[in-house]
């Protein structure tokens, strides 16, 4: 299904990729992110490891979006990848791609489990605009075509619940390739575009696609590589969203090259080969958008709160084009 989009993305910040480890500041650091000028919401990563000790906080910290609730937020985003990535990483054969009709159906009921988690979200008052998905699990090359056939009977399974108005956005990361080291090494672009389109056109339900920067980058270690998976999936009719997480081309503080780990804008770490400039090319080739958004990652451990929410503040004002 197409829609037309709000002429201002919903604007959200993945904040759990920056949280201390500390529990007890998370809450007051949550809150921080959520008053920042210009954010709508959180990319709340559901199920993930460690989720029973972040999930109280989140629903406290969101409050209510219900008319009249000062402190409530315009939506969020929930995603799945931690806890996909937990399951395969567990069981190599689980995923929403995968040809193995166990695998693939232990996956479905995940998302069954998330879906019961944003229409939770949506019967306390609290917006959830899309839930993100991923073409897990890792397969051969050769697979490819399996997996993208496994993709699309699981979405369309998917899309024939009634999601209460939640979009459903499968959420593009590096792709396994012949030449290349790979990080999540999941299905490529195209194949994607394939298995969502042909379920989407099945459905009443909002369906598209989402490219994560850091992670396009990183499938094809180049900077220019997260503009055309974005004009890519633009002229498919799918894009929906774009996070703006950055990537390394050198080995440094954020661990090895390419390593998708969430470094900041380039003017706020020298490593990253996400600034400003590419920022600004990704958002005129994506045009409207349902969502954008930061998701970026601190370094040292001992990063102090302050220090958190500024990589965070700094990232986001490469979106408004208002870095000096």
């Amino acid at each position: 299904m197409t829609t037309k989009h709000r002429s201002k993305p919903l604007r959200v910040v993945g904040a759990y990729a920056a949280q201390p480890d500390e529990a007890h500041q998370r809450r007051a650091f949550l809150e921080e992110v959520l008053s920042l000028p210009g954010v709508d919401g959180v990319e709340i990563s559901w199920g993930a490891p460690g989720w029973e000790q972040d999930a109280p906080l989140v629903a406290d910290a969101l409050g209510s979006d219900m008319p009249g609730n000062q402190t409530g937020r315009d939506g969020h985003v929930l995603t799945l990848i931690g806890a996909a990535a937990t399951m395969a990483a567990k069981a190599p054969s689980v995923g929403l791609a995968s040809p193995d009709p166990g695998g693939r159906e232990r996956a479905v009921q995940l998302v069954a489990s998330a879906r019961e988690a944003a229409l939770d979200y949506l019967a306390r008052g609290q917006r959830i605009v899309a839930v993100e998905l991923h073409s897990f699990p890792t397969l051969a090359q050769a697979d490819a075509g399996l997996g993208g056939d496994a993709l699309e009977r699981s979405l369309c399974e998917i899309l024939s619940w009634d999601w209460g108005g939640v979009a459903v956005v499968l959420e593009h990361c590096d792709a396994r390739t012949a030449t290349l080291p790979w990080q999540k090494g999941l299905l490529p672009l195209d194949i994607e575009i394939g298995a969502v389109a042909a379920a989407a056109s099945l459905s009443p339900t909002l369906t598209g696609m989402a490219v994560n920067w850091g992670r396009s980058a990183i499938e094809e270690r180049d900077a220019t590589a997260p503009e055309r998976h974005v004009h890519r999936l633009r002229s498919a009719g799918l894009l929906r969203g774009v996070m703006f997480s950055g990537a390394t081309d050198r080995d440094g503080a954020y661990g090895m090259a390419w390593s998708d780990v969430h470094p900041p804008l380039r003017e706020l770490m020298p490593d990253s080969v996400m600034d400003r400039f590419k920022v600004a090319a990704t958002l005129e080739a994506a045009g409207g958008l349902l969502y954008e958004g930061v998701k970026v990652a601190v370094r040292p451990p001992q990063t102090t709160v302050k220090d958190r929410i500024a990589a965070i503040r700094g990232t986001l004002a490469a979106l408004d084009g208002t870095l000096p």
